[in-house]
């Protein structure tokens, strides 16, 4: 299959959809097999506890999320799993996704688990988290691609997750013009931030035959908007995001037929930006000026380095080898573009092997190019729905963007050379596609992509923002605005 590799990039948009909709689609784990029946397997409305969504994109059926409440002597626990397909790139793709989580009786964190598995027998690929509370520390430990890492974090106030939101917002008494702040942590990300949570007027709600009465509710967390129509149970009756998802109670055991309904629309393609003005080969350009529609202007990465934003238009220059006059990296900075993390593991025995072949003894310029040459070549250019661990593509060596991405920038890093991974807009085939590519400092921020193949990348990559996933699906702010680009010059 004869993949562009704008719209090949393109599909980790997909990845940043579910952790930003990731509140909603978890899967029950435990270390060890059971032998009781998984909520998906579970097809009787008489499953106590048993409720399940709809999940529809644009109209089109595309899954379905199965939920069950246990209460507990000392709190409750809650448990979610969802399976997806989804049309991409004129390919089905099934993605299973889920968690659970347990609460003490005042609705405080106690531990939580989260998986996200994709079903192929050609990349398969399986991202679990698991954490634990012990006084104010945060115990974590992250799985995939057969390796294991361990983290602590300092909890300075409770969190709150996801899962557990709108049973807590029940539990607080729910009342129409009240808003709540409350510290959220995303267990896909584990990125931490205040959500606020605003309770609308009561409306009547209709899922299958029946009508139900509910609050609605907005909320807002790491700049996405969503509205939530919930009981004074605190069960979600229907919920909608600006994302083009939407989610509707049905009866339990219709979820299979989200199988058989077909995803027909193509996600990649109805993420796509339209570029006017140009139809060339962006790999040729040394300069291109942007005039951005519909767009948001405040992202942090708009404006510095190689692009200058002024008014809604944008230069974007590719950088010229040797980099000078830039001065020093901030030594913050510095720690933080080299720091390894859940998912660049740029600590990991074998991330430093591969680095220390490929970068051993050669100058920062040299040797960057010398990893993004080797990834670009060696990294099968493949569809992949996973949360990208550099480890786990080391074993793979498959995927997309994403997977490209964290793999450089884990062996940049392990090389000592300071990297940071950006998130914007490329040109292929006519149209701005999301991507995910890295920046290395070396006297300056240079962009390269080892997707593309390209070092320097060429000047129709529109960085929006830096920063890892957690900042990633800030870009789906896009969707659903009309945004496009005219190309004013490209030279």
């Amino acid at each position: 299959m004869n993949i562009k590799p704008g719209r090949l990039a393109a599909i980790g948009i997909v990845v940043s959809w579910m952790a930003a909709f990731g509140t909603h689609l978890w899967r029950a784990w435990a270390p060890s097999a059971s032998a009781s029946a998984t909520l998906l397997d579970m097809a009787s409305p008489s499953e106590a506890g048993l409720t399940q969504r709809g999940v529809f994109y644009r109209g089109n059926r595309i899954g379905f999320v199965r939920e069950r409440f246990v209460p507990l002597p000392e709190g409750s626990r809650s448990e979610q799993e969802g399976r997806f397909r989804m049309n991409i790139l004129g390919r089905e793709r099934e993605l299973d996704i889920g968690g659970s989580a347990t609460v003490g009786r005042g609705g405080e964190l106690r531990e939580f688990s989260f998986r996200l598995a994709t079903v192929s027998e050609q990349s398969p690929f399986e991202t679990v988290v698991e954490g634990r509370v012990e006084g104010q520390e945060l115990l974590l430990e992250i799985r995939s691609g057969g390796s294991s890492r361990s983290e602590r974090r300092l909890l300075p106030e409770p969190v709150v997750l996801p899962l557990n939101l709108h049973r807590f917002l029940a539990a607080q008494g729910m009342e129409p013009g009240l808003t709540y702040r409350i510290r959220l942590l995303d267990p896909m990300t584990l990125t931490e931030g205040e959500a606020e949570i605003t309770v609308m007027e009561r409306e009547v709600v209709r899922w299958g035959d029946r009508e139900e009465e509910a609050f609605r509710v907005r909320s807002r967390f790491a700049g996405l908007a969503t509205t939530a129509w919930i009981d004074a149970k605190g069960e979600v009756l229907k919920e909608e995001t600006p994302l083009g998802w939407t989610l509707i109670k049905e009866a339990p055991g219709s979820g299979l037929q989200a199988q058989d309904a077909g995803a027909t629309l193509d996600m990649i393609a109805a993420t796509a930006v339209p570029a006017i003005g140009f139809a060339g080969d962006a790999g040729s350009l040394k300069s291109a000026r942007l005039k951005l529609e519909r767009f948001p202007l405040d992202w942090s990465g708009l404006d510095g380095g190689r692009q200058k934003l002024v008014g809604n238009e944008v230069l974007i220059q590719i950088e010229t080898l040797p980099l000078s006059g830039h001065g020093s990296l901030a030594e913050t900075d510095r720690q933080q573009a080299l720091a390894a993390d859940a998912f660049v593991q740029s600590d990991d025995p074998a991330i430093r092997a591969q680095a220390a072949r490929l970068a051993g003894g050669l100058p920062a310029p040299q040797a960057a190019r010398a990893i993004t040459d080797w990834v670009y070549r060696n990294v099968r250019k493949t569809p992949t729905l996973s949360v990208p661990s550099a480890r786990e593509v080391l074993q793979q060596m498959t995927g997309d963007c994403n997977e490209h991405t964290v793999l450089f920038t884990a062996l940049a890093r392990a090389a000592g050379i300071p990297t940071r991974i950006c998130t914007g807009l490329a040109f292929s085939a006519g149209q701005f596609y999301y991507h995910a590519w890295p920046e290395v400092w070396i006297g300056g921020w240079l962009a390269v992509d080892p997707t593309f193949g390209q070092f320097p990348a060429d000047p129709m990559h529109l960085r929006l923002l830096t920063g890892g996933l957690e900042r990633q699906f800030e870009v789906l702010n896009l969707l659903g605005r009309g945004a496009s680009i005219e190309v004013l010059e490209a030279e």
